[in-house]
């Protein structure tokens, strides 16, 4: 059985080793930036199973100094938005509603003065599982972008949470 928990400071070092098998789905991350993301995230949260931590989401909120380009790009196109910068599940529980339960449980979570939730996802190296995901979840794409001195290029996609 499943079960959403809000990460703690103690879990860390094992979400930066689910991190990195994630590569290059997702950029490699130090353990004091993920301390940072701890410090400010809107949302950070796993998914235990059994007691092992098989995947979580990680989500900011806007008007931080965060030198993502894709969050700084969001940051100049739009208001009241919660940024996931990443997502993450383990290889053995993939396609089984992880993601999809991370994402439910975020948007419930949210304030109502979030107008809508931004992310990317890579174009290239191609991500067709995640761009499948997030078209199924009605994220729809407001811009491309490339990153990392032309090695990735991302599609940027928005979720409106109020029409």
């Amino acid at each position: 059985m499943n079960k959403i928990e809000k990460v703690s400071e103690k879990d860390l070092l094992e979400i930066i080793k689910i991190n990195e098998c994630a590569v290059p789905a997702v950029n490699s991350v130090t353990e004091s930036d993920f301390n940072w993301f701890y410090e400010n995230a809107l949302y950070f949260k796993k998914v235990i199973n059994l007691d092992e931590i098989v995947g979580f989401l990680l989500v900011l909120p806007e008007n931080l100094h965060y030198k993502s380009l894709n969050y700084q790009w969001f940051s100049n196109h739009y208001q009241n938005f919660a940024y996931i910068d990443r997502i993450v599940v383990i290889k053995n529980y993939k396609k089984k509603g992880i993601g999809k339960a991370l994402y439910s449980d975020l948007e419930k979570s949210l304030d109502e003065s979030i107008q809508l939730i931004t992310c990317e996802f890579n174009l290239k190296p191609a991500n067709e599982e995640s761009k499948n995901f997030h078209q199924k979840l009605n994220y729809k794409s407001v811009g491309k972008q490339f990153t990392e001195n032309n090695r990735k290029q991302v599609s940027l996609m928005i979720k409106r949470l109020y029409v």
